[in-house]
């Protein structure tokens, strides 16, 4: 007999101890067939063993070279051991090599592994660490000009006419409350779009807020404007005082009339 049953193949440690002796064995056919059939049964459930078998499947031609098994044994061992005694040893000492050899990959993997994971972790770290860049749209929406009944306004991206109200100075809104539900603020920071000349800045609002403005009036849009191209909030008293459309020059237009009065409760501002 070339080997025990290997029914009790694994051992106390979980690894298969019994079979690797045995691939050797079922490599050059030279295995029992109940040995065999239990090699088979084995194999079809065990990935670690089937890849053994396959760094194994060169080894019948290697072990028919002479210089193989001389370089494996002295010439003492040649002269006293049978061959297959030497076959079998040449095997465990190859199936030794190949399982320092897997085991040595398999620690190299794990250190490769924990070096990503240390660098991924000090990537994300400096990530959180270093703030983000402002995107563009951190610079603010762009003022635009628009005509409207001969008179260069200033706009919003969306062309909506721009006001400002007189009561306001250079650094505070009058504007607030219902007010500001009636003449929104226009959200700054912003920028000037080409051909739009005069101060751009910006004021703090009550709430903390931040306002643009356009040579030193606060700017706000009106909700009686439901499209682009209208200006119907133009010279209209609302809120305490007087709204005008902002031309570039930030001037109001000259009043042709005495301006329109609105309420809240008359149906207008």
């Amino acid at each position: 007999m070339m080997s025990q049953r290997l029914d009790g193949h694994v051992d106390s440690s979980g690894e298969c101890a019994g079979i690797r002796v045995q691939l050797g064995i079922y490599v050059f056919g030279a295995i029992t067939p109940a040995d065999r059939a239990t090699v088979v049964r084995h194999l079809a459930t065990c990935p670690d063993c089937r890849d053994e078998l396959a760094g194994l499947a060169r080894l019948p031609g290697l072990l028919l070279r002479p210089p193989a098994i001389a370089a494996a044994f002295s010439s003492d061992d040649l002269a006293v051991a049978p061959r297959q005694d030497l076959q079998q040893a040449l095997v465990s000492q190859t199936l030794g090599t190949i399982t320092r050899r897997r085991r040595r990959r398999r620690r190299l993997a794990a250190i490769a592994a924990t070096a990503l994971t240390a660098a991924a972790a000090a990537g994300w770290a400096t990530y959180l660490a270093v703030p983000a860049a402002p995107s563009p749209a951190a610079s603010g929406a762009v003022l635009e000009t628009g005509t409207i009944g001969g008179v260069t306004v200033l706009t919003n991206a969306e062309g909506f006419t721009l006001y400002w109200f007189a009561p306001d100075t250079a650094t505070r809104s009058d504007c607030d409350a219902s007010c500001a539900r009636h003449w929104p603020p226009v959200t700054g920071p912003v920028t000037a779009g080409r051909g739009v000349p005069g101060a751009i800045g910006s004021i703090t609002r009550p709430g903390g807020a931040v306002q643009a403005t356009y040579d030193g009036h606060p700017l706000y849009t009106a909700s009686l404007d439901t499209a682009p191209g209208q200006a119907k909030g133009n010279g209209l008293y609302s809120g305490g005082g007087i709204w005008h459309e902002v031309t570039v020059s930030g001037a109001a237009p000259p009043a042709a009339s005495p301006p329109a009065s609105y309420s809240e409760g008359g149906g207008g501002y």
